[in-house]
Formats: C-alpha cells, structure tokens, sequence
C-alpha cells in the first residue's frame, strides 16, 4: 500500500497545472529563445507551480497571524519580505501599498481606477491572451464559420 502511494504522488509531480502552449508563449516573448525543448517547458511549468504553491503558504500564514479569513497584497509583500531569495527578485515588482496599514480597522478595498492604457514600458497580460484581430473581413468570416482548432500543446 505504501508503494502504491508513491508511485501515485510520483505520477502526480509529473504532471503541470500550466497549459503548456501558453507557457511556452510567454517563455518565447524573450527575443533570445528561439525554440523550447519539452524538458525545458516541464521543468519551467513546475518550478513556477511549486514557488506559487509556496508564496500562497505563506502569504496564507500571514493571513492567519492577521486574524484574517482573505490573503491580500499586503499579506504577500510581507511573506516576500520575510524569505530573503524570494526578497531579493520580487519585492521590487510588487505593487507599491495604496495606504498606511491600519491592523485594527476593517476597510473596504479601495476601487480600482481603470485605465485603458497601460504604463509606459508596459503590457496588459489580458492583451496577451486575445487571439489576434484578422487583418480582412473576409477572413475574419471565414475563421467564424470555420470550426475552433484545439491547442493539444
């Protein structure tokens, strides 16, 4: 029984959470990759699962200490802070604190203000994940009556 438990973890820790033809998108926005091995995309997709799983544990645990049932920003800027590798590569990426920390008072989050363009050296990841406009209309035609092709990637 034992062993049967291994091998199902094992066979578990094989397998990535990320679609893979999204990771490898984003892993070829670099203009230096030109091609990515499978074994490059399998290790990329898991170290991203395992530190993601790791900074949502800890950014919970903080939480808790907080007396708080909701993991925000600040709980993760102080889980960053309190790993010195992890520190030292995203504390500066993360968004600055909209306001003072008040532990004892219970605030709404502040809203949000939207805007359309994004800062300058920028882009928006929801503009990464649109499928592109066609250039004609009759192309555009065509790719809505033709049946959806599946990414198996």
């Amino acid at each position: 029984m034992v062993i049967m438990a291994e091998e199902e973890e094992n066979a578990a820790s094989t397998v990535s959470e990320f679609p893979k033809g999204r990771v490898k998108k984003i892993m070829t926005l670099d203009k230096d990759v030109k091609r990515v091995s499978s074994e490059a995309l399998f290790l990329v997709s898991r170290s991203t699962e395992l530190f993601l799983q790791f900074l949502a544990e800890k950014s919970a645990q903080v939480a808790i200490e907080k007396k708080r049932k909701t993991v925000n920003l600040e709980h993760i800027r102080v889980a960053v802070k309190r790993h010195q590798p992890t520190r030292d590569f995203l504390l500066d990426d993360l968004p600055p604190p909209s306001q003072p920390n008040k532990p004892d008072k219970h605030t709404t989050p502040a809203a949000r203000p939207k805007s359309d363009k994004p800062l300058p050296g920028t882009r928006r990841i929801d503009q990464f994940f649109r499928k592109p406009e066609p250039e004609n209309p009759a192309q555009a035609e065509a790719q809505a009556q033709s049946p959806i092709p599946v990414d198996e990637s």
